[in-house]
C-alpha cells in the first residue's frame, strides 16, 4: 500500500514541476496597484494625485479604493470586487489592536490636512526603505485602545495615528483639523512621522527609549510607582473647595494630582472627566489616564520636527516645572537624528 502512496506522491510532484513559467505567469495588465492615486476633479484631487506623483506616497480620504471586475453573473451583471481599508485590514497589513475609525466628509479638513502633509510630512521622509510612509488614510475621528477612544466611555479622545499598520497609516483629527493653529497643526503633521520614526527607535535603540521613559519618574521616590502604571486613575476633588485627595499616598506620593506637564507627559491620554462620589455628594470623582510608553515617545518625536529648541522652549513659559520635557524632547532630538542618519535624511524642525 505504502509503494501506492508514494508512486501517486511522485506523480503529483512531476505533474506541478512540469508547469512551465506561461503557466503561472501573471498577466501584468490584470494587477492592480491600489495605492495608484488617479488624477480626480477638485482641488482636493489634483492635490493628491499631485503628492503621488511627485513622492509615490498614496494620501487616501475614502475606505473604498476601488474594483476589479471579473466577468459577469447568471443575469448578466458585472462581478465586482472591491479593495477596501477597514480597521482590520490596512492593505496587505493585518490589525491585532482593536481601532475603529470615523471617515471625515469634510473637504476642506481634508485639503488642510494634505497641504500639511506636502509641506511638512514628505520633506522629512527617508528616500526609501521600509521606514518611508508609503500610504496614508485621512480620518475623521480615530480610536485606539491607547487614546481614550471609547474603549473607556463614549466621547473619549481620538488618537493623532495609529503606529501599528506598515502599509498605511491611519491619521486622524480632521474632526479638529479646521481650528486647529500653525503649531497645533505642526505638532500634527510631526506626529504624522513619529509612527515610523518609533517603529525604527523601538527596533535600533530600545536601550535609549528606556531611558527617555526613565526620565518620566526621575523627581519621583525611589520606592514610587512608575507613572505608566496610571491608566484610568481617579482621585477626589471636592467641590465646595477644590481641594485634590490622592487615592494612593503610599504608591505615588502626590504624582497621582499633577497636571501632565509636572508628570513629563504632553498631554493626557484621555479627556479629563468626573463624577459625583456615590458615597459622598460633597466630593467628585476624578478620572484621568496618562499616555502608554509609545504614545509618550512619539508625542516627542513629533515636538522634534514641530518645534526648533527655542520655541518649544517658548512654549511653556510660565509654567511650572516645565523642565523635564524641555530636557526629555532635547533626548529624543537625539534619537531622532540617529534614525535620520540612518536611513538617509537629514533632520529639520518644521518652517
Amino acid at each position: 500500500m505504502w509503494k501506492s502512496y508514494l508512486l501517486y506522491s511522485v506523480c503529483v510532484f512531476m505533474l506541478l514541476i512540469s508547469c512551465n513559467e506561461e503557466d503561472i505567469k501573471l498577466d501584468a495588465s490584470t494587477v492592480v496597484d491600489w495605492f495608484a492615486v488617479p488624477d480626480r476633479p477638485g482641488e482636493l484631487g489634483h492635490l493628491l494625485h499631485k503628492i503621488y506623483e511627485e513622492t509615490g506616497v498614496s494620501v487616501f480620504v475614502n475606505d473604498t479604493l476601488g474594483y476589479v471586475e471579473d466577468g459577469v453573473d447568471a443575469n448578466g451583471d458585472p462581478v465586482r470586487f472591491y479593495e477596501t481599508v477597514s480597521e482590520r485590514y490596512l492593505i496587505y497589513s493585518s490589525v491585532s489592536k482593536d481601532i475603529r475609525f470615523v471617515l471625515s466628509k469634510d473637504t476642506a479638513a481634508m485639503l488642510k490636512a494634505a497641504s500639511a502633509i506636502e509641506k511638512w510630512v514628505v520633506p522629512n521622509l527617508p528616500p526609501s526603505g521600509k521606514y518611508r510612509v508609503k500610504s496614508l488614510l485621512l480620518v475623521d475621528s480615530l480610536l485606539t485602545a491607547d487614546y481614550g477612544g471609547d474603549t473607556i466611555r463614549e466621547g473619549g479622545k481620538t488618537a493623532w495615528v495609529f503606529e501599528e499598520s506598515i502599509e498605511t497609516t491611519p491619521v486622524g483629527k480632521l474632526a479638529d483639523i479646521k481650528n486647529m493653529n500653525e503649531p497645533t497643526l505642526k505638532f500634527w503633521a510631526g506626529m504624522v512621522l513619529s509612527a515610523k520614526v518609533y517603529t525604527w527607535l523601538d527596533s535600533h535603540c530600545s536601550d535609549s527609549l528606556k531611558v527617555f521613559y526613565k526620565m518620566t519618574n526621575s523627581d519621583l521616590p525611589t520606592k514610587a510607582r512608575t507613572l505608566y502604571n496610571l491608566h484610568d486613575y481617579k482621585f477626589y476633588r471636592m467641590i465646595d473647595t477644590g481641594e485634590e485627595i490622592d487615592l494612593n499616598s503610599d504608591w505615588y506620593f502626590g504624582a497621582e494630582l499633577w497636571d501632565h506637564w509636572r508628570m513629563g507627559f504632553l498631554e493626557w491620554g484621555d479627556t479629563e472627566w468626573r463624577e459625583i462620589d456615590p458615597n459622598n455628594s460633597n466630593r467628585e470623582i476624578v478620572h484621568r489616564k496618562a499616555l502608554e510608553k509609545p504614545c509618550d515617545a512619539m508625542n516627542y518625536i513629533a515636538a522634534v520636527y514641530a518645534f526648533s529648541d527655542e520655541e518649544f522652549k517658548n512654549l511653556f513659559t510660565g509654567v511650572e516645572y516645565s523642565e523635564k520635557c524641555i530636557q526629555r524632547r532635547l533626548y529624543m532630538k537625539k534619537l531622532v537624528e540617529l534614525f535620520c542618519e540612518a536611513n538617509g535624511t537629514t533632520y529639520q524642525s518644521f518652517r
